[in-house]
Order: C-alpha cells, then structure tokens, then sequence
C-alpha cells in the first residue's frame, strides 16, 4: 500500500526528473489554471473549500487522494487510491513525500487539488518500484476532508478584488501587484527559503499568507 510508503517518505531524496517528466511540467505549467511554485511543484484547483484554516506541518489530517505517473495520466492505471479502497486515508505534512507536505500546508479543509510533483519532491532516482520508476513525475488528486490538529488562519482574500482582505493584505497586495510574473517568482522563492528558519508564530504565520497572496497574483498574470 503506498500510503505506507508515504508515511515513510519525509527523507531527502537526490534525484533529476526523467526526460519524460520534465516534458510534462513544461507543458503542464503553461496549461491555464496551474499554478508552478518555486520548488518546482505545481497545482490546480479542482474545488475551492470553505475552511478558514490550513493544517500546521505537524498536524494529522484526514484525506482522500489518488496517484498515477505521468505516463499515465489522466486515465492510465493509479498506482494507490484511497477513494477505491473506500476510506480516508489520515497523515500530517510532515510524514509524507515533500510535494504534499507542501502543498498541504497551503490548502483548507474541503479544498481538492490536483498536484504535478517533480521527482525531488516526490521519491527520487529509486522510485518505488514496480509502478514507480527512478525520476518519474507523480500526479495526485487529494483532497482534505479533516484537519484534526494544529491550524493556521487561512486568508480569504481575493487579490483581484480585494474583497475579504484586511488592511495588512490590502497593502500588501498593493505594493506587489504590479510586480511581473519573474519577480514574483524570485519573491516568492524567498519567502519560501524563509520558511526553514526559526520564527515566532505570527512571523511564520504572515510569511505563509505572503506566499499565499503571492500565488494568487502570479496566477492573475
């Protein structure tokens, strides 16, 4: 069962995405709705939930996903499915491959995404054979049924409109919208080079809603 695997999967990987994988993400990115991180991860969002709030990196939450290979996708065969196992499967951020624990921590209660993971951030050279090969981009559909730990105020301002920003984000959104699609790009892989040092909560929690901010401006371009 992968979800094992992905239990045990928060280690460093070293690795190159295939030929074939790397093809896919430069496609995909380019594909309207996808959103590519500065890590090289990237998403769209399949439906928009009405959590007020994200998971914190160590909190267990109840998810369903399902998972195929690049050269699979959409409707080649899925190497793990909680959906056809007809339960949930539950795990935190931080004891899963590095594209979900990022993603993850961006989403809310209800939300289902669909995430393209580059090979670094999924499980390297080695793979997990039989169905996984060395370098091979993953595609996942997982959606967040249940945080059951830890929780971060989520924003639910729109950067088009402003509506449901308060005046920290207003400013802010003010001050980067008329920033190009490169330098939020740079921003943004700054802010999350920021995420991996010691900050106090309210540090940490505006630099998660910048990136946040900033991802829906990029998608604006």
């Amino acid at each position: 069962m992968l979800a094992r695997f992905l239990a045990l999967s928060a280690i460093c990987v070293v690795s190159a995405t295939n030929a074939a994988g790397t093809k896919f993400l430069e496609e995909n990115g380019a594909k309207e709705g996808v959103v590519t991180l500065p890590s090289g991860l990237q998403y769209k969002i399949v439906e928009s939930g009405k959590g007020a709030f994200h998971p914190t990196v160590d909190s267990p939450c109840e998810c369903h996903y399902e998972g195929r290979t690049a050269s699979n996708f959409p409707a080649g065969p899925k190497f793990d499915s909680s959906y056809d196992r007809g339960s949930p499967t539950t795990f935190a951020p931080n004891q899963v491959i590095k594209g979900w624990t990022e993603a993850m921590q961006l989403m809310v209660e209800g939300d289902k995404w669909e995430l393209y993971i580059p090979s670094d951030a999924a499980y390297g050279d080695g793979g997990r054979p039989p169905k996984i090969g060395g370098g091979d981009v993953l595609i996942f559909t997982i959606e967040i049924i249940k945080i059951k730990g830890g929780k971060t105020p989520a924003s639910r301002c729109d950067v088009k409109s402003l509506e449901g920003c308060n005046e920290r984000e207003t400013k802010y959104i003010e001050a980067k919208k008329s920033l190009t699609k490169d330098a939020l790009v740079t921003e943004l892989a700054r802010l999350n080079e920021l995420g991996g040092k010691k900050m106090a909560p309210a540090q940490e929690q505006w630099r998660a809603g910048r990136v946040g901010l900033l991802a829906k401006l990029k998608l604006e371009l």
